[in-house]
């Protein structure tokens, strides 16, 4: 299918929007923004200096922004240091929003050719100025990238419906591959996605089959090996997704007013399923007009839309699928809007979606850029890093966010304090816990909306061996009778 002049000028202006909003985060700030920034550099460095990843975790990004580093050092645009920065800024901004591609040529598939032309530019460029989509920046790289596996996987699916050919059967299996080796919750999408695909389609098949259960198991099969293969620490969490989904539900959570989403998950939260309900209900009246390919494709998108955003979900589950929630219901507002019959109607309803995207932009656009750390601080840690034992084996402890800077800079094991366990006390010589008693960044569950992360739980007996302007460190020599206290970070 190919893109017309037109559309490729206004694609190219919103893919520069989208670029543009992600480049003025990502450079606002000293050091990389967000409160996971440096889990990226030092993923970066440690292959660029030993093949190999630091912390174990779904690798493809780390390895993309490893070779753009190794070409900037190779070219002598930047020593390493500066290399690795300079890419991973720059890969989550300029990779990301080329999901408005496979968007548009889905969207396309979509609407009629003859009409509502300027209707597939305005619902492809919500894939990349949907506040979600804006939202996941800096310390969202892996999910940003596994939205574009999965629009492109969604695009992949409807023509392999259409056509059948084994060729789209192929790109469909190989996307659904490379959002496994990107992100485990977009990976999780996937499967949930496909599985539902599957079923839908069987159950509107001429007679029911057990091929989708076969389809379906080796699916199942082949994602957890590789979720074991790279990360076998998530497996349990991808048991714990089937089993406890709806353990501590966000809907009963936010009517006890506590503090579990930000209001741009509310939001999103009732915009994703307004629109679902509202496909459901057109797709009911107009079953019988759909051909066989859109009855499956759509009321697939519908549940999986519904399914992400189900206020019923446990809070640590809706955290993780609910901002990649949008991502099926872009593409149900071409259902939408060929169902509505009156031509003004129709301009409303662009008119609302151009609306969500410019208030999506202008929320983007004035939540205030933080980074987990300053210069003054990136150099307090340095003069720590001198500082620490020599003569035996050393584990450091930080709260959330700041053991990544810790590792970082000091080239340790660094931990959170909620991964704490009885037997590190054993294993390690020393086990150091920084406290920060200054000048600490403001993020937590839930971003820059609540309580921040709290400072680690000091055990008894525990030495102060360095203290700084920003930090304190702390030598724990015996363990607390109860490591459980550690495991709750809020305050």
């Amino acid at each position: 299918m190919k893109i017309i002049k037109r559309d490729f000028a206004l694609l190219t202006c919103f893919y520069l929007i989208a670029v543009s909003i992600r480049l003025s985060i990502n450079f606002s700030t000293e050091f990389i923004p967000g409160a996971n920034g440096a889990f990226y550099l030092s993923n970066v460095r440690s292959i660029i200096e030993s093949g190999e990843l630091l912390f174990k975790d779904f690798p493809l990004i780390f390895y993309l922004e490893a070779m753009l580093a190794k070409l900037f050092i190779v070219f002598g645009l930047a020593d390493i240091e500066k290399a690795i920065d300079l890419a991973c800024r720059l890969f989550d901004s300029l990779i990301p929003p080329l999901s408005i591609i496979p968007a548009y040529l889905l969207t396309r598939r979509l609407i009629k050719p003859d009409k509502n032309k300027l209707a597939v530019i305005i619902i492809a460029s919500s894939s990349v100025l949907f506040i979600s989509f804006l939202m996941l920046v800096s310390d969202f790289q892996k999910n940003s990238l596994g939205l574009f596996w999965l629009f492109s996987l969604m695009l992949f699916v409807h023509k392999s419906l259409s056509s059948k050919r084994s060729f789209d059967y192929f790109i469909t299996l190989l996307l659904f591959l490379l959002a496994g080796l990107t992100h485990f919750g977009s990976f999780l999408v996937a499967i949930l996605y496909s599985i539902i695909v599957l079923f839908v389609k069987n159950t509107f098949g001429k007679k029911i089959s057990i091929k989708p259960i076969i389809i379906t198991a080796l699916l199942v099969i082949i994602s957890y090996i590789i979720i074991l293969l790279i990360s076998p620490s998530r497996l349990n969490t991808a048991f714990d997704f089937i089993f406890n989904m709806f353990r501590n539900p966000v809907i009963i959570l936010f009517l006890q007013k506590k503090p579990v989403i930000s209001p741009i998950d509310l939001i999103s939260m009732v915009l994703i399923n307004l629109t679902a309900i509202t496909a459901l209900t057109f797709y009911i009246k107009r079953f019988d007009e759909l051909s066989d390919i859109n009855k499956v494709f759509f009321l697939s998108s519908i549940i999986a839309s519904l399914a992400l955003a189900f206020p019923f979900l446990g809070i640590e589950w809706f955290q993780r699928l609910n901002f990649m929630s949008y991502v099926p219901a872009v593409s149900i507002l071409p259902f939408i809007l060929e169902s509505i019959k009156h031509g003004k109607a129709k301009n409303v309803f662009l008119i609302l979606i151009a609306a969500v995207i410019i208030f999506s932009i202008l929320i983007r656009i004035n939540i205030k850029t933080v980074s987990n750390i300053n210069k003054e601080q990136y150099s307090e840690l340095e003069l720590m890093k001198e500082k620490l034992p020599n003569d035996g084996s050393v584990l450091i402890v930080a709260r959330h966010g700041l053991e990544w800077w810790a590792s970082y800079i000091m080239r340790r094991t660094v931990i959170r304090e909620a991964a704490l366990e009885k037997i590190y006390w054993d294993r390690f010589n020393y086990l150091l816990i920084i406290v920060q008693k200054k000048g600490k960044a403001p993020f937590g569950p839930i971003g820059l909306f609540g309580y921040p992360f709290r400072e680690p739980l000091l055990p008894d007996n525990s030495e102060l061996i360095y203290s700084g302007k920003y930090f304190d460190l702390f030598w724990s020599k015996t363990p607390p009778a109860d490591v459980s206290v550690f495991k709750n970070e809020l305050h």
